[in-house]
């Protein structure tokens, strides 16, 4: 038991002494000495297509005059080569082909580069603006102006791939050399985290594009994108 001396202080002239009580011992809470340690994730898999599926690791969807399709990859020395690869199949007008997407919803705060392996059966293939949504009015949903077709609340940062070589190839860009492509809109700033209620990475969008003329025919596969 502890004692404590309580002063109680009233207008009644009997009770004006000093009143001694005692109350039970309060727990005290035990700080820890050594918290723990929150070690950064080293990777983040966007997608390997590894299920042969574009629904179950991911869900994919597609727009215009682009068509996915998941393929088995022919036997290669190249050891980062999995099994299974989107193939990128289409045909530009006016540069522009079409493009897929897919839902996110990941802390992408700790990485610095994205990562693409890429096969072009020759040059020039393709080429691809890569756009990464970073959700800025914490709703996990890239809201879309009605009148712009723009996002409406979100930052979109795009980096722009000509594919120009031929064969296998891994891609590596920094994330600090994608651009601002809605200045007017989001904060600006590159914090895809999932802090005060954000979702982070909200999506990602493979715009397909001519390499080298308004009107090509594309095709190239990607095995795997992801973030390091």
């Amino acid at each position: 038991m502890i004692i404590f001396l309580l002063l109680i202080m009233v207008s009644f002239p009997f009770y004006s002494q000093p009143v001694t009580v005692e109350i039970d011992a309060l727990p005290l809470q035990k700080v820890p000495t050594n918290p723990p340690v929150v070690t950064a994730p080293k990777a983040l898999l966007i997608d390997g297509f590894e299920d042969g599926d574009f629904t179950k690791f991911r869900e994919w969807w597609t727009f215009d005059k682009v068509v996915p399709t998941i393929v088995q990859n022919q036997p290669s020395k190249t050891h980062y080569i999995e099994s299974y690869s989107m193939q990128i199949a289409g045909s530009s007008n006016n540069w522009y082909a079409g493009g897929v997407g897919t839902y996110l919803n990941e802390d992408a705060q700790h990485f610095t580069v994205l990562k693409l392996v890429i096969f072009a059966p020759k040059q020039n293939a393709g080429a691809i603006r890569i756009e990464l949504y970073d959700d800025d009015n914490n709703n996990a949903t890239v809201d879309i102006d009605p009148d712009t077709g723009l996002p409406a609340y979100d930052d979109v940062f795009i980096y722009d791939l000509n594919i120009m070589w031929e064969g296998w190839k891994v891609v590596t860009i920094p994330l600090s050399d994608f651009v601002d492509f809605n200045a007017t809109v989001g904060d600006n700033v590159w914090n895809p985290s999932k802090d005060y209620g954000s979702s982070g990475l909200v999506q990602m969008q493979l715009v397909v594009l001519s390499s080298k003329f308004k009107s090509e025919t594309i095709d190239f596969l990607i095995d795997t994108i992801k973030l390091n």
